[in-house]
């Protein structure tokens, strides 16, 4: 099969939703116990989040300009999380069912909005019918196969006796070495894509699977959907999963690291930054960068904004950088409302939808960039070029044909000057210079060969510069 990565992805600006926390849009179908919107989350607390929460919600994200949803898992699971499924088949009846999905996704074509689901295939919850069934009959069991068995009966405590994720009694590991295991969870693949519509998939804790089978994941969501997008949670740097062609991106997380470096935790200057950023590019392939998932923050790890302790114009600058940087930028449900959180469960909060305890100022800072982004084929598809790298500067332009962008970022408490040498920029040559984001008056001057552009502390300016 050839080699061939979603050409929809360049163009998507991604928003990730936890159902259970998102919106609540069908009284009908809560768990027991339900909590209080707004509550503190815990492992094991339910709000009533579903996939009709999320249809109605639908004006929401067009008017934030979202393109593409990615949800974390929705299929039947006794947990808040799912990532213990209990059956791959059937939507989780708190979220909904089938017809409901089939109706979201319906409704976010129609807006011109893709969607990909959350795969869970390394490993399944400890009530899937095939490990019950093993656990009921022990070596007669005909799936004592697909799991990797250290004796019978099944025990949990206080060790396992069996092969679970990080150690997790409630999710058993697939033995994804065995041929029905894999045609099994194929199918799954294909199923939802075929059944539902959808437009690809995240896969869970790739690091712990078979690169063979991811790769036959990504070729069977092609065979059924040649755009279909096949991104993996890699924590760390993905060479590997891209030499051997068997991942469209990954989870940037190890972009997301040097993005806290520099603006948060301001451990490397800004040439440093740069360097790193070259480092991570040259890793990867030209393709590989454009398609990459790129996030400030997750279900897996504390808010950026909590990061950042509450400061805004830290967040605004990471944020500037993550909308023009190559790579498909993501939005966490309710970052653009300054939503906090800290270290898992805590970041899964629910969605502030009280607009008088929403940022509206941030909210409408995220409308905006977002917008900028998706009317801009250059923020979208350009080159990338650094300009300027000094103490906390950092000023980089995209480019693709006549259309120029230059970004100039202030990650510092003391207004600068950035001074940029453009060899196109010729004496006597008339310009077309204009500041895009802020509209501020004469951000920038012009002698000769050079643009000064004024930047103010902790802030940025965004130009487009055309010659005719």
């Amino acid at each position: 099969m050839d080699f061939k990565t979603p050409d929809w992805v360049q163009d998507a600006v991604f928003y990730q939703i936890f159902p259970d926390r998102f919106y609540n849009g069908n009284l009908d179908n809560d768990p027991r116990n339900i909590c209080k919107w707004g509550d503190i989350p815990t492992r094991n607390n339910f709000f009533g989040g579903d996939l009709e929460g999320i249809i109605r919600k639908l004006p929401y994200l067009e008017e934030l300009g979202v393109n593409a949803l990615y949800l974390n898992p929705i299929f039947k699971s006794p947990s808040n999380h799912k990532y213990n499924t209990t059956d791959y088949y059937e939507i989780d009846p708190s979220f909904g069912n089938k017809d409901s999905l089939k109706r979201l996704v319906k409704e976010l074509h129609q807006r011109q909005i893709r969607i990909i689901l959350d795969g869970v295939f390394n490993h399944c919850g400890d009530t899937f019918w095939a490990f019950q069934d093993v656990i009921e009959k022990g070596s007669d069991s005909k799936y004592c196969n697909w799991f990797t068995l250290k004796g019978f009966p099944i025990t949990k405590y206080p060790e396992t006796n069996y092969r679970c994720w990080m150690g997790c009694s409630l999710m058993p590991e697939f033995n994804t070495d065995n041929p029905e295991v894999r045609e099994y969870l194929l199918k799954v693949v294909k199923y939802w894509i075929k059944e539902a519509d959808i437009d690809g998939w995240r896969l869970d804790t790739v690091e712990y699977m078979d690169p063979s089978f991811v790769k036959q994941i990504r070729e069977a969501a092609k065979e059924v959907k040649k755009d279909a997008y096949v991104m993996g949670e890699v924590m760390g740097v993905a060479t590997s999963w891209f030499k051997s062609k068997s991942l469209d991106a990954v989870m940037n997380y190890k972009l997301r690291d040097l993005i806290i470096d520099f603006f948060i935790k301001k451990v490397i200057d800004a040439k440093e930054f740069n360097q790193q950023l070259y480092s991570f590019r040259q890793t990867y392939s030209d393709w590989t960068n454009l398609f990459m998932f790129n996030l400030l923050d997750s279900h897996d790890v504390p808010r950026f904004l909590t990061l950042c302790v509450g400061d805004v114009k830290k967040m605004k600058l990471a944020l500037i950088f993550l909308m023009t940087y190559i790579g498909a930028p993501v939005i966490y449900y309710g970052d653009e409302v300054g939503m906090m959180g800290g270290e898992d469960p805590d970041c899964r909060r629910t969605m502030i939808w009280d607009k008088n305890q929403q940022d509206i100022d941030l909210l409408n800072f995220y409308k905006k960039i977002i917008k900028l982004r998706r009317e801009s084929q250059a923020l979208r598809r350009g080159n990338f070029k650094p300009l300027y790298q000094r103490d906390n500067l950092y000023c980089f332009s995209r480019q693709l044909n006549e259309e120029k962008i230059i970004v100039a970022l202030n990650n510092s408490s003391k207004n600068e000057e950035i001074n940029i040498f453009l060899p196109e920029i010729k004496t006597g040559e008339r310009l077309k210079i204009k500041d895009i984001f802020g509209g501020t008056r004469s951000p920038f001057a012009i002698n000769q060969n050079e643009l000064s552009i004024k930047a103010p502390a902790n802030n940025f300016r965004i130009l487009s510069i055309n010659l005719y």
